[in-house]
Order: structure tokens, then C-alpha cells, then sequence
């Protein structure tokens, strides 16, 4: 009964989040002369009204559900992973060349060698930064946001020279071919399997974070540091792991998106998802089941966006505003409960007295 108390409160957490946020939302349209209730009526509409308006959420909300993972396993561990656009931008490149220069091999083996590719040059591009991290100190805050830039302009350079599809505009490699397409799960909507990936990754990460040595290890890292360092516990040696998994959830995120939606790489097919996926990470509290319903509701805004514009005459970019609005809730929101986490110790202690 306990845990179930646990997780509704968890969940009103989100839903309060997202409410406050579209509450604020209503105040600035009525400044603006805009009626909220037209407006966030077209939003849901335009999200959720029809089923392949759904099906574009569900295709959005795999992308973000990994980015939001590869940033939870990080941040739980206390290495702060902000390196997941650079990464997933890797991800998609390779599988987008697996997919587009290999053209001999049957599906069952394609589709898993295009997701391998994206795999393991995202743990290339974590590794890169959890290395310096752990070896020199180097704060993996600055070196995974430098390198974001690095390895977009790399793919960017790929897609532009070497593996520019000559049929279309720079920066656009070929279609993969159709044996490295992710399954079908209802055909007639265009819905591929890629949202059964990001959910069993959610899944397999709970079970990992909760119910094994490495996720306990975890968790105290990422709690006290300096505890778990004189508790005997090999820091640098988990958070090298931790940063590993990230950057393998940020690469198969790429892969995904080339595999499962969009079927070919160019330059912006994963701008910003990154930084969606901290957010998110952040609104669910580092709990990957969390994540899961946090992607969705992301994914609602960003959709619903266009929706709110064309039938309220609202802009769009007001979308940008509300979710700016939602990180301050979130940063708040955790301000707060360490407030009271102090007044509580505090009342404590003088009681003790």
C-alpha cells in the first residue's frame, strides 16, 4: 500500500508540473488577447485527435524516452552526461551508413547490426568525456557540451561530402534500404517498433537501478559522493560504467530515430532531443519509468505546438516559453523539497537538544 502511495504521489508530481506550466501558459495568452481554453484545445486536438496524429507522438516519444534514460543512468550516478545531442547525432550517422551501404543482408540481421552501429559509436562519444573525467578530472559538464558541437559538425561534414545523397539537399545522407526498417506494429498507421525499444529500455533500467549491486552503487554515488568513496566502492570505476550506458542509450536513441522514422540522416534529425532528455530526466526524478510518461507529455507540447497556432493565432514559439516555464518548476520543485529537507534535520536537532 506504501509503494503504491509512493508512485501516485509520483506521478500527481508530473501532472502538477505540467499543470502549473500550462496555468502560467493561460495567464500570458490572456495578456496577449489570446482564449486559452481555444487554444489548448487545439493543442490537444492537433496531438491526440487523430490516430496518426498519435502515431507521430508515439514516434517522437522514442526518441526522447532514450535521451531522457541516457541522462537519468548518468545523472543517478552523479556524472552529469549533457553530451546526449553530440551522441545521438553519432547514433544516427551509423546506422544511417549501415543502412544505406549494406544492402545484402535479411532484415533479422540488418535492423540489429543498424542499432549495434548507433550503439557503439554513442559509447565511443561517452566514453570520450568519462574518460577525462575519471583519469584527469576533467569536468565532464564542460567536455560533453564541447563536444556536442564536435561531433554534429562531424556528422554534418559526412552527411555533406562523403555520403551526401546527390538527390536531395546538403547534408542528407540516402534512405536506408527497407531490410534496416524496424518492424512494423500496426502497418496501416505506419507504426514501427521503436517504441517497444524505448519502453523495454526504461524497463531494463528500473530493474537495473533498483534491484542490482552496480544500481545500488549507483545510487550512493550519486547521493554522497565522498561516502561511497570511503565506503570502499570504486567511484571512478562506476561512473565510467554509468557514462558508458549512457552514451550506449544515446546512440541506440540515434539509431531508432534513422531506423524506426525518418530513414535517413541529415543535419537536424536530433537537434535539441538531447536537451529535451535532461529535462525530462530532471521532471522524472532520474526514475526511468518516469521518464516514460514525462516523454509522452513532451511530446504532446511539441506537436500540439503547430495545432495552437494555426486555429488560436497563438505562436507556436510560445511552446518554447512553456517548457522554459517548466524547467523553472522543475529546478523549483527540487529547491523546495531541499528546503524542507534541511528544515526537517533542523527541527530535528533542536528537538534532540
Amino acid at each position: 500500500m506504501k509503494k503504491i502511495s509512493h508512485w501516485l504521489n509520483y506521478f500527481l508530481t508530473i501532472l502538477g508540473v505540467f499543470g502549473a506550466t500550462m496555468a502560467f501558459g493561460a495567464v500570458i495568452m490572456l495578456l496577449i488577447g489570446a482564449n486559452p481554453l481555444e487554444a489548448y484545445g487545439a493543442m490537444f486536438s492537433y496531438a491526440l485527435g487523430s490516430a496518426p496524429a498519435m502515431v507521430n507522438i508515439l514516434n517522437r516519444t522514442m526518441a526522447l524516452t532514450l535521451s531522457g534514460l541516457c541522462a537519468a543512468v548518468a545523472f543517478n550516478a552523479g556524472i552529469y552526461n549533457l553530451g546526449a545531442e553530440g551522441q545521438i547525432f553519432l547514433g544516427a550517422m551509423a546506422a544511417a551508413i549501415a543502412g544505406f551501404t549494406i544492402t545484402s543482408l535479411p532484415a533479422y540481421i540488418h535492423v540489429p547490426l543498424c542499432l549495434l552501429c548507433g550503439v557503439a559509436v554513442g559509447v565511443i562519444g561517452a566514453a570520450i568525456p568519462g574518460y577525462l573525467r575519471v583519469r584527469w578530472r576533467v569536468d565532464e559538464v564542460i567536455s560533453t557540451i564541447m563536444l556536442n558541437t564536435v561531433f554534429f559538425l562531424f556528422t554534418s561534414y559526412l552527411a555533406t561530402y562523403p555520403f551526401r545523397d546527390p538527390a536531395r539537399w546538403s547534408g542528407t545522407t540516402p534512405s536506408v534500404a527497407e531490410t534496416a526498417r524496424l518492424p512494423f506494429l500496426i502497418q496501416s498507421l505506419d507504426l514501427r517498433s521503436g517504441i517497444l525499444i524505448s519502453v523495454v529500455a526504461a524497463i531494463l533500467i528500473y530493474l537495473v537501478m533498483n534491484y542490482t549491486d552496480i544500481g545500488y552503487r549507483w545510487k550512493m554515488i550519486g547521493l554522497n559522493y565522498q561516502f561511497a568513496r570511503y565506503g570502499g566502492l570504486q567511484v571512478q570505476a562506476d561512473q565510467m560504467r554509468a557514462m558508458i550506458l549512457s552514451g550506449a542509450l544515446s546512440g541506440l536513441a540515434g539509431a531508432v530515430m534513422v531506423c524506426g522514422s525518418v530513414f535517413r540522416y541529415w543535419e537536424s534529425v536530433a537537434r535539441y532531443v538531447g536537451w529535451d532528455g535532461v529535462l525530462i530526466a530532471m521532471l522524472a526524478n532520474n526514475n526511468p519509468l518516469g521518464v516514460v510518461v514525462s516523454s509522452v507529455f513532451f511530446a504532446i507540447f511539441k506537436n500540439g505546438a503547430l495545432g495552437m497556432e494555426a486555429v488560436s493565432k497563438v505562436p507556436s514559439d510560445l511552446t518554447e516559453v512553456l517548457l522554459a516555464t517548466l524547467i523553472l518548476f522543475v529546478s523549483g520543485r527540487h529547491f523546495v523539497s531541499i528546503l524542507l529537507r534541511k528544515r526537517k534535520n533542523i527541527v530535528q536537532l533542536s528537538e534532540g537538544e
